[in-house]
């Protein structure tokens, strides 16, 4: 296991919960009273839960025709059960497979995203609907609600939310899913798993899981939760009612079989049948023919473990779509069906439609459409059948918004109860306090004087921010700028028929004085720093007239320390140049032009001659590049030829070294440092989640070293290019890990909730993360990420129209 940052637990949230009964409260003892009059009704055979989550149903793209009128709905067989629907006006909707669609209640405070799930509990013929502000335990036969829980409580200085609702057939409760966090966010927050009888409310069983950064996934075996977390499956003892060491990595998808002894997993291609008792494999298959999608959303399986569906997203040019494929258990593809997507006015483009499918049973899929088309598919037959549930044309209320629908028992509904109203957040008092966020509290280092901690872009204008609160404004317009070695970077802006080049560190400003051409249509500046700051080189382009070939581009040479400039008379044929190297002497430049026929960019790499501004040579040519990778301040390059080998190019020396053959069907991002000697390669086949993360020295092309179960995530190289600072948003706890040419060092940062941004200093040594409406400063110290500083009231100075921006972080005084 990993090292992390954590320091000494706060309050009550570092105990380790025990197994304890526990009541809910009041509300819970009146809702025993209603359950103790209530019959019991018999209990079904065990089966699987069924989850189905409530995001905007998207359209498909060859839409199946209805084979019933609208008016009437045909007999159809639901395998002895009811679709259970949530319409546009949060009402619940049931159909029996026969007659009309019956409405049943409605769900309070229910939006259409995807932190609404309701759960199914066939034993006890319960309905569970996790909502904004609440979880409702309800009866499915009449619609009462029997007892209700808030999504989110405090406690002292720890938060506690219910994130997830489980069914457990094996153990005849209903699990909780619940993340805990202190005020501190530096402090990791926690999971903990309480058993609830489904009926009453009543707590049975209490477990925490281990530390986590992804959201688990919960799975009822007869021995217990086991879970599905971070690409691991980690396995429940019974004996010591605790969680186990983890077993295979990469994993993205495990079921259970009904038995609950036996499951099913995918992970790096694979499909894996494991015993659960035994905790060995039964067998191993690789799946041939993945999906050719961007990512996989969804993988779901028929609940005798025979056939597996995956859902990806397919990213075109025009429009997004999704592909459904099926296996057999073999590892066999069966059958591949495509579903367009439909924009949604209020809400974008919805790129998931996995939550819409389920197995109907062990042979045929059912999919909801936005359409409130209602279309099941035989696997075996590959035969389809398309039924529209919506009951009148002329209804006001569009079935394209259903929100979503469950599998539930085929009961015979009794009378319905109409629930009191449950009170909302805002309209509740005493239950709830403020919001959470508002009441950050984070240990810091003691100061004695307030310190500056950063220059920030808000609309334009640069900032100064200092950890006591005070904003100065330094420039009162910026639309460029440009980084320089271990300083802050001079900012460029429009000053009337000039460019003004502004020095924050001895706030002297610069003008370059442009012709009437240029300064009416300058565009796509871009500029680099000589490594001594004596000098800076920068592009640009204009127009001559209206026309759109009379596009010039411009490079040019200004000496801060005289204020006069030279320009750089020959230059390449590209629409985008960008200054990537310049030494005060000798300027390197990479062009790029898109091409509307290949749909693709085309690089080039130009290079002045030193000393002579008139002319210039091709390093790169277009033909010879598939893609290309480049830092600005950095004299290497690197390449994708159309071999499609990845390799690093020196501009100085005129040198290359192989890294890597890189592979069609893989994603690939490359961070190269900015001294251009190492380059982190994050690599990922396609559709699979997790990939390898790997290191080269550029100037031999050698490995330095490699992670093979690596999540997307982003990376940044501090200026000195020392540290590279690897960052991904889990729902858990987000993480920050810094590598160097040696491998990861030190401990991971751990964060309890997301971040919006976060900006490293040139040495890497510091870190200012942005979360909530506040900066935070963080140091290392001894491997520990330690917060010293803090920057409060960001909502007064920037917004969603206009975020701020850091633009450098100052270092240690």
């Amino acid at each position: 296991m990993e090292e992390r940052s954590q320091r000494a637990k706060i309050g009550s949230s570092g105990r380790r919960w025990q197994v304890v009964p526990a009541l809910g409260g009041v509300g819970l003892l009146i809702a025993m009273v209603l359950v103790a009059q209530t019959p019991e009704p018999p209990a079904p055979l065990l089966t699987a839960t069924v989850v189905a989550e409530t995001i905007v149903t998207p359209s498909i793209s060859t839409q199946p025709t209805p084979n019933n009128p609208i008016s009437s709905l045909p007999t159809v067989d639901l395998a002895d059960q009811q679709l259970l629907l949530v319409d546009v006006n949060d009402e619940l909707k049931l159909w029996n497979g026969t007659g009309l669609v019956q409405a049943r209640g409605r769900i309070e405070h229910f939006f259409s995203t995807n932190n609404e799930d309701l759960t199914i509990d066939w034993q006890r013929e319960m309905l569970f609907i996790r909502s904004f502000y609440w979880l409702e335990a309800r009866s499915l036969r009449d619609n009462r609600r029997l007892w209700q829980l808030p999504i989110t409580e405090r406690e002292a200085d720890v938060e506690t939310k219910i994130l997830d609702v489980v069914s457990d057939p094996f153990n005849q409760l209903v699990w909780l899913l619940e993340k805990q966090r202190a005020t501190d966010p530096f402090q990791p927050a926690t999971v903990r798993l309480r058993g609830l009888d489904s009926r009453s409310g009543l707590e049975l069983r209490r477990y925490q899981a281990p530390l986590l950064n992804d959201q688990p996934q919960v799975l009822p075996t007869v021995n217990g939760p086991w879970l599905l977390a971070d690409g691991q499956l980690w396995p429940f003892d019974p004996t010591s009612k605790a969680f186990g060491e983890p077993l295979l990595d990469k994993l993205e998808f495990a079921q259970v079989a009904p038995d609950g002894k036996r499951a099913l997993v995918f992970g790096d291609g694979m499909l894996t049948e494991l015993d659960l008792i035994k905790q060995q494999t039964f067998s191993q298959t690789e799946l041939t023919n993945l999906p050719q999608v961007s990512s996989i959303e969804c993988i779901i399986a028929s609940p005798n473990l025979g056939y597996v569906v995956i859902i990806g997203t397919i990213f075109e040019e025009s429009d997004l779509s999704q592909q459904i494929m099926a296996y057999a258990r073999e590892g066999k593809p069966i059958g591949s069906w495509q579903r367009q997507l439909l924009a949604y006015s209020t809400h974008g483009v919805e790129t998931d439609i996995s939550d819409r499918i389920h197995f109907l049973d062990d042979q045929r899929l059912v999919l909801l459409h936005r359409t409130g088309v209602l279309e099941i598919i035989d696997l075996t037959t590959n035969s389809k059948q398309a039924i529209s549930l919506r009951a009148d044309d002329n209804l006001a209320e569009r079935l394209e918004h259903w929100d979503g629908f469950a599998l539930i028992p085929n009961l015979t509904p009794q009378a319905l109860i109409e629930n009191p109203e449950l009170a909302s957040l805002d309209s509740t008092t005493g239950f709830f306090d403020p919001p959470f966020e508002s009441d950050i509290d984070v240990p810091l280092a003691p100061t004695a004087d307030p310190q500056p901690l950063g220059l920030a872009i808000v609309r334009d204008q640069v900032l100064k921010l200092w950890d006591d609160g005070r904003i100065k404004t330094i420039d009162q317009s910026s639309n460029y700028s440009i980084i320089r070695n271990n300083a802050p970077p001079l900012f460029v802006d429009r000053a009337g028929t000039d460019l003004a080049f502004f020095d924050p560190t001895n706030q002297i400003t610069f003008t370059v004085a442009l012709e009437p051409a240029e300064a009416k249509s300058l565009s796509d500046f871009a500029g680099i720093s000589a490594p001594d700051k004596q000098s800076v080189a920068f592009c640009y382009s204009y127009h001559l007239d209206a026309s759109a070939d009379s596009r010039v581009n411009r490079c040019r040479e200004l000496d801060l320390q005289t204020g006069q400039t030279k320009l750089f008379a020959e230059l390449p044929a590209a629409t985008l140049l960008t200054p990537i190297y310049w030494d005060g002497r000798q300027l390197t430049i990479v062009g790029k032009t898109y091409r509307e026929a290949k749909q693709a960019d085309e690089y080039l790499v130009w290079q002045t001659l030193a000393d002579d501004r008139t002319q210039g040579q091709m390093l790169l040519q277009a033909l010879d590049l598939k893609q290309l990778w480049y830092v600005v301040g950095s004299p290497t390059v690197i390449c994708q030829s159309t071999a499609d080998e990845i390799y690093s190019y020196n501009v100085l020396e005129q040198t290359s070294h192989l890294l890597t053959q890189g592979v069609f069907n893989h994603s690939l991002r490359v961070d190269l440092a900015p001294n251009g000697q190492s380059v982190a390669l994050l690599e990922r086949e396609y559709p699979l989640k997790y990939g390898k993360l790997r290191m080269f020295d550029t100037a031999t092309g050698a490995e330095l070293w490699h992670d093979t179960s690596i999540n997307y995530q982003f990376g940044d190289w501090s200026g000195d290019s020392q540290f590279y600072l690897t960052k991904r948003y889990q729902t858990i706890n987000s993480i920050v890990n810094t590598y160097t040419r040696q491998g990861k060092i030190g401990h991971s940062l751990l964060v309890a909730d997301g971040f919006s941004d976060s900006t490293p200093d040139w040495s890497g040594q510091r870190i200012v993360l942005e979360m909530y409406n506040e900066l935070f400063l963080l140091e290392r110290v001894n491997e520990h990420w330690l917060p010293l500083r803090k920057f409060s009231g960001l909502q007064a100075i920037s917004d969603r129209s206009f975020p701020l921006t850091m633009a450098y972080v100052y270092p240690q005084p």
